[in-house]
């Protein structure tokens, strides 16, 4: 019994110890949850939480959100959001860790909606002492705008300038910042202009464009290059801000310590971001009274360039220029209508000083290329144009670059470009010059120098070979920047150059650069045969095969410059002929005009824009291919058919023309039923011009005739679809 009893007494001890041990760890479980959630709360911040996943949740903030091109796009909330003032709010959210919840509409009604508290913030917002009372504002602005007089083009007012403003009428958004400064400024300046307000942009702009005024104001960053509209005069300036509701003092200490934040780790931020979305604004082709009096004086300009000097320039073995640079010059003259206006001459050079020289004594009206460096220019007795390209630049050695002393640099005798460059910019190095490249790198194998500077194109074109197989490159820092040049003085013709240079395309200058350089590459027989030197060596004796290798050599140079020349003359995306074909096609086609019935078309899609944004590049690029096949069945055995810019074609067709408008029934059609993938139709605005219709003097003629009718065609496919283009 005894032994029972004590069995029982270590059962229930047992038990007791094992009770104590679950109740104390249920005690120390309920702790954790107690406990640690609380923490948890206290050390997150007050405007967070954590979801379901682990993930602390930001603020919501109600952002509102208007449409502005380059400015906040995508104002719904299945459309793809791009801009400057988007990628500013993103980039704050980040740091002020806010989730935005955007509210859509019109300028003036989300600004009351501001002051009545219904939104929180509103980028764009200007502050004025009326404001300052309703609003609050950051410590940093996201930018200045600037304020512009504009007129349409092909107003006399363009070619006049702001001086022929007086008594005109100019409208402008009644009670907004522009409208105060444009008085301000009309009565400083006594400019006696008639001033009419609106209440929005929409009715303003459709009577501006029904001639109800010969000028309008904008912002710079409201105007895109397709508006057609010609800056006269800026008139003012002012900075915006990320403005907050009166009643969000929270929001706005939080906003000022994420700029505080954003600006010390990236205090370019904004100036980057308006880099990427401002800087192709509108520029107008439309030259003024002093430029057209300039030209009509001097008809014939008279162009010095650099000799030897590919990609940019050279002069060809009948002692013609060639290079980018003709093809540049020829595209601007192009864009401002001033091919039969003036015409161009051209001096080479071997020396860069001897050609600036004879610029400052009037032998030449302008020099190419010439270094975009002012303190030179201002020595030089010069005016340097805007920037034409930018090239990289490469340090060329041998060996270990650890190991360079940079102590003697070679450079080419005679062009003085890199010669500058490496006084500038490797301060303290000799400069030892040469005749040519070749002997330039070869004092760089043979150690007679410690290194030699190139551009990328000519780096490429030798250190491919070879014979310079032990030479290696580095990229340099700075990239040599090249524009044209007049004299000092001849703002008139700089002011010219410097429309064209504005209005090329970039693209349409990479490619002709690409294009040249390309023919720098041709490895000549004895980068062949040191290619190949076992094989030499082994046949050497037999002269079947020093043919075979002879004829080899030559199949491979002539199937190389054909697939150069092919990819310098055809679009890449659609396999059409490219703006440079173009440019060479037109060339022939005044001479054969006489000959025989010609039909010259101009073709531009519709909505490329739209569809880019809502439906991404994929789709744009579909159409884009969709309206190049079309016009390649329809019209490829009647003529030449080109992509000339974004969602631009022309073709010129020399047979067919009798049948012309069943041919474009036909064209039309084709369109009508064409459907892709992403996109399930196309819109292709057309216009045609025919040699038979005349008279017309030359191609160009046609091609603005043809012109016209294209943005006839295209207005009306916009008045039907009810879109406005400019919003």
């Amino acid at each position: 019994m005894k032994i029972q009893v004590a069995g029982k007494a270590k059962i229930f001890s047992s038990l007791a110890s094992k009770s104590v041990f679950w109740i104390s760890a249920l005690i120390f479980v309920l702790s954790i949850f107690y406990f640690i959630p609380q923490n948890a709360v206290e050390a997150a911040p007050a405007n967070s939480a954590s979801n379901s996943n682990g993930l602390i949740k930001g603020k919501k903030v109600r952002v509102g959100y208007i449409y502005s091109p380059n400015f906040s796009e995508g104002a719904a909330d299945n459309a793809v959001k791009s801009g400057f003032a988007y990628d500013y709010l993103q980039k704050i959210s980040y740091y002020a860790n806010w989730n935005y919840e955007y509210v859509y509409g019109a300028w003036a009604d989300l600004l009351q909606m501001l002051y009545d508290g219904e939104i929180d913030i509103m980028a764009g917002v200007s502050k004025t002492p009326e404001r300052l009372d309703s609003l609050l504002f950051p410590d940093y602005a996201m930018g200045s705008e600037n304020y512009y007089i504009y007129t349409i083009e092909g107003n006399p007012l363009g070619a006049k300038g702001i001086n022929g403003i007086s008594g005109c009428t100019v409208s402008v958004n009644r009670n907004s910042i522009m409208e105060s400064i444009l008085r301000d400024w009309n009565d400083k300046g006594n400019r006696q202009i008639n001033i009419k307000t609106y209440s929005g942009s929409d009715e303003r702009y459709s009577d501006f464009e029904a001639g109800k005024a010969e000028a309008t104001v904008d912002t710079d960053n409201a105007i895109s290059a397709e508006s057609r509209l010609v800056p006269l005069t800026k008139i003012g300036q002012s900075e915006y801000f990320l403005a907050v509701s009166k009643n969000k003092p929270d929001i706005l200490s939080e906003l000022n310590a994420a700029l505080d934040r954003l600006n010390s780790t990236n205090p370019y931020f904004a100036k980057k971001l308006s880099d990427l979305y401002f800087s192709e604004l509108s520029v107008s082709t439309t030259l003024q009274n002093d430029e057209i009096e300039w030209l009509s004086s001097h008809p014939d300009i008279v162009v010095g360039y650099l000799d030897d000097y590919l990609p940019l320039c050279d002069m060809d073995e009948n002692g013609n220029p060639t290079g980018s640079m003709m093809d540049i010059i020829n595209e601007m003259l192009t864009d401002l209508k001033l091919k039969d206006k003036v015409n161009m001459s051209f001096v080479a050079y071997n020396s860069y000083e001897s050609m600036l020289s004879d610029l400052q004594t009037g032998v030449v009206d302008v020099a190419f290329p010439v270094n975009n460096d002012v303190a030179l220019a201002e020595k030089s007795n010069i005016f340097l144009s805007d920037e034409v390209f930018a090239t990289p630049m490469y340090m060329i050695y041998k060996g270990d670059f650890a190991d360079v002393r940079k102590n003697r640099i070679a450079a080419k005798r005679g062009t003085s470009i890199a010669d500058m460059y490496i006084k500038r910019f490797i301060p303290g190095a000799e400069v030892v010059y040469f005749d040519n490249i070749p002997d330039m790198l070869d004092a760089v194998l043979d150690g007679s120098v410690d290194g030699a500077v190139l551009n990328a194109f000519r780096k490429d074109a030798y250190l491919h070979k070879v014979s310079y197989s032990g030479l290696n490159s580095v990229l340099l820092k700075v990239r040599a920047r090249r524009c044209f040049a007049v004299k000092r003085g001849n703002r008139e013709l700089l002011s010219v150059l410097n429309r064209g240079v504005t209005v090329v395309p970039q693209e349409i200058v990479l490619t002709s650069v690409n294009s040249y350089a390309s023919r720098m590459n041709e490895p000549t027989f004895k980068d062949y045969l040191m290619q190949n030197i076992t094989s030499v060596m082994l046949i050497s004796g037999i002269v079947i095969a020093v043919v075979s290798v002879l004829t080899a050599y030559s199949f491979i140079m002539r199937r190389t410059r054909k697939k150069l020349d092919y990819i310098a003359h055809h679009d890449s995306l659609t396999g059409l002929f490219n703006r440079l074909s173009f440019n060479e096609d037109l060339k022939k086609w005044d001479k054969k005009l006489s000959k025989g019935n010609v039909v010259v078309a101009v073709m531009d899609l519709n909505d490329l824009k739209r569809i880019n944004d809502g439906l991404g590049h994929e789709a744009g690029d579909e159409i884009i291919v969709g309206a190049a096949e079309c016009m390649e069945k329809i019209l490829s055995p009647f003529g030449r058919i080109y992509r000339i810019g974004g969602d631009e074609f022309t073709a010129i067709l020399d047979k067919g023309a009798d049948d012309w408008p069943g041919i474009l029934r036909r064209l039309k059609e084709r369109f009508d039923g064409w459907s892709g993938k992403y996109v399930n139709k196309l819109a292709v605005a057309i216009g045609t011009a025919k040699s038979s219709d005349g008279p017309f003097e030359n191609i160009n003629e046609m091609f603005a005739h043809a012109d016209q009718e294209m943005y006839k065609d295209k207005a009306e496919y916009y008045k039907t679809a009810g879109v406005d283009r400019r919003r």
